[in-house]
């Protein structure tokens, strides 16, 4: 990031800095940008599900914009300066939902009636003649006093089990409580009167440096009572509750009674504003400094050194605090109410339109992953992989690499490649046997019994042995060129042998078949890379192969290499401890914008030998129609070298019966 320290700039690069677009709508439309949204969406649902060590789901807002237990929701913008704020509000949230008690919220009723004389004495002073008006006021402020508490406990947990996240959470508090309106306020003699308006600002802002303990009375009991130093005693949110209860109390203890004749509203003044919707504890919370970094004093404030053990700050500002201008005092109130929007859980996230909210979920459905590929050329290009093509995919996300066009005739194509499959796969079940063989006349194992009547004639040859043979479990990755120039007979023979293949492995139990394609092709407004993983029988059916692979159709270049290597790692972890295979079938070179010629076949090369070293057995087709060039020869011999092959385009489908007998062979 340029126009600030991020500490997300280790992972997000420059091209999510929006001081890369000069032109207005081309910085309002970045930020917008699903490829970038949704990729600024993995990376913060990573970060929750590493701190929370759960798969929380992380999504933008659509209607909603509060925590409700079991999903985070972030604001879609891409500003710089909201990355890290978002990010440890993203934390902040998942953290509540692994640790919060929601049900407290809910029961807070419940809670609340177990105190009968508190209750009794809050009804008695404010009028009221039904207890349910009394506990309906209770429930309003003990609510937001129990976000203050639950926050702190969940805080030091994120701040102890996860030290390296705290700049999150420190950006968090910046933008949310750490202003300079804030610490003038503290210091200032505003909210020094004895009402509900001034204890909440104190005690929200309680862990501020320039707290003052000695501002309202109580304060210094309220901080007794939190003990941040000790905070981590509170196991549950109902330690956290039965805490905020008794701040409450000290509160009421110093409020005084309305005058004569006036009570409150029915319902209490603030019922449902300051509640909340139930299960926003996590996403609005009294975030400021977690435990462990406010300063480690008497809980007095931090101003002058001559500050009296019992008095806060200096003599001075006690008695003579610092009045606020006009100005100032409407700032602070803006800050006041924008820290209890953020206890409420009442923040107000940037908003998306219907349509993106549709291609966002399309695109975390699918799996889509945007993966940085260093090659070794001048730039890093990034390779879009989809890993879960399916039907929601095809009707939000724009790609060239599938369509609806000439549908039925690709489809007759697959059935085609499944007939031949289910002649292949009988064959293929012989996989699935274990064979025994039983070897007699040994020196030593199990006694044959019908040898027993040679014993007592010196034979020592009387036992036997069996061995037994299983194949190792298997599974075949088909990667196809789906570059323009495989359009027609070359495309059509590549699927349906693969298909084939792929029908072939799904009859037998240890056999695992994944097929994948690969272009320079037109995606969601730019061009791009892109890896997609049509079909993959670790979580798709055969029918699901059936439906899918119609719609993928042919476009764009060859970025052969780029792909290989943005899902590599999932190809050597699938391929361990099995029999495992990579076919490919391409008709020329690698080539996509500036990646080409011997820099692209080299590239390419390291992602075959890095197969070849995991155990894989690589075996690459070239395909061409009856003629081929030198050229094309030498560099397809140069990326797969004893493993490459030609095949004519008429006589492709003899592939499938090649491949047969290699499964067949014992590994």
């Amino acid at each position: 990031m340029s126009n600030f320290n991020s500490v997300s700039s280790y992972w997000l690069d420059d091209d999510f800095s929006l001081d890369n677009f000069d032109d207005v709508q081309e910085r309002r439309e970045a930020r917008k940008d699903p490829v970038r949204l949704n990729a600024y969406r993995n990376a913060v649902a990573n970060f929750v599900r590493i701190v929370t060590g759960q798969p929380i789901k992380v999504k933008f807002q659509g209607k909603d914009s509060y925590t409700d237990g079991k999903t985070v929701t972030i604001g879609a913008s891409l500003n710089d300066k909201d990355f890290d704020p978002a990010v440890g509000l993203a934390l902040h949230e998942g953290s509540h939902i692994k640790l919060t008690d929601f049900k407290v919220l809910h029961d807070l009723d419940t809670h609340i009636n177990k105190h009968d004389e508190m209750c009794i004495e809050y009804a008695k002073k404010y009028g009221y003649e039904e207890r349910w008006q009394a506990v309906g006021d209770i429930k309003s402020k003990v609510a937001d006093l129990l976000n203050i508490v639950e926050d702190r406990r969940i805080d030091h947990y994120v701040y102890t089990t996860a030290p390296g996240y705290q700049g999150y959470y420190q950006a968090l508090y910046d933008k949310y409580f750490n202003a300079k309106i804030v610490d003038k306020g503290l210091q200032s003699n505003e909210y020094r009167t004895e009402d509900w308006e001034s204890y909440f600002f104190r005690v929200i802002n309680i862990t501020n440096k320039f707290r003052d303990l000695d501002a309202l009375k109580g304060l210094r009991q309220i901080w007794e009572l939190l003990d941040l130093k000790k905070i981590s005693r509170l196991k549950t949110t109902e330690d956290a509750l039965a805490v905020a209860i008794e701040i409450f109390k000290v509160i009421e203890s110093y409020v005084p009674a309305p005058p004569s004749g006036q009570s409150q509203k029915q319902g209490g003044e603030n019922e449902n504003e300051s509640e909340g919707q139930p299960g926003n504890q996590g996403s609005g919370d009294g975030a400021e400094t977690p435990e462990g970094e406010a300063p480690e004093d008497d809980g007095s404030t931090a101003e002058g050194d001559d500050a009296k053990k019992g008095g806060g700050q200096s003599k001075q500002v006690n008695n003579q605090a610092p009045e606020l201008s006009d100005r100032q005092k409407n700032q602070l109130e803006k800050a006041i109410k924008k820290q209890a929007e953020f206890n409420k859980g009442d923040l107000k996230k940037t908003s998306i339109s219907k349509k993106l909210d549709n291609l966002l979920q399309a695109m975390e459905n699918a799996g889509v992953e945007e993966v940085e590929v260093d090659y070794g050329g001048f730039r890093k290009p990034k390779v879009i992989v989809i890993r879960n093509f399916d039907k929601h995919a095809i009707d939000n996300i724009q790609c060239d690499m599938w369509d609806t066009w000439r549908i039925d005739h690709r489809q007759e194509i697959v059935n085609a490649g499944l007939r031949l499959g289910s002649k292949l796969g009988k064959k293929l079940k012989v996989r699935a046997e274990e064979r025994s063989t039983k070897f007699n006349r040994q020196y030593k194992g199990r006694i044959d019994k019908r040898m027993i009547a040679s014993a007592g004639f010196g034979m020592e040859n009387i036992f036997e042995k069996i061995e037994s043979f299983a194949y190792s479990p298997g599974i075949v990755h088909i990667s196809i060129d789906n570059s323009g120039s495989m359009n027609g007979n070359k495309m059509n023979d590549s699927v349906k042998t693969a298909t084939a293949i792929a029908k072939a492995c799904s009859m037998i139990e240890n056999m695992e078949c994944v097929i994948s394609y690969r272009a320079g092709s037109y995606f969601e407004g730019g061009h791009n890379a892109v890896m997609l993983i049509a079909y993959d029988s670790r979580r798709h059916s055969i029918q699901h192969l059936k439906t899918m692979m119609p719609y993928v159709s042919t476009s764009g270049s060859t970025p052969e290499g780029l792909c290989f290597h943005a899902i590599m790692k999932e190809i050597i972890d699938s391929s361990r401890g099995k029999d495992a295979y990579f076919i490919n079938f391409s008709d020329g070179q690698p080539y996509y914008d500036s990646y080409s010629g011997h820099t692209a076949q080299k590239h390419t090369r390291a992602q075959v030998n890095k197969m070849k070293l995991e155990g894989i057995k690589v075996i690459s087709y070239f395909i061409h129609g009856g003629y081929m060039s030198e050229y094309d020869k030498s560099a397809f011999n140069s990326m797969y070298g004893k493993d490459a092959a030609y095949i004519d385009v008429n006589q492709i489908s003899a592939v499938a019966r090649t491949m047969n007998s290699k499964f067949l062979e014992t590994a």
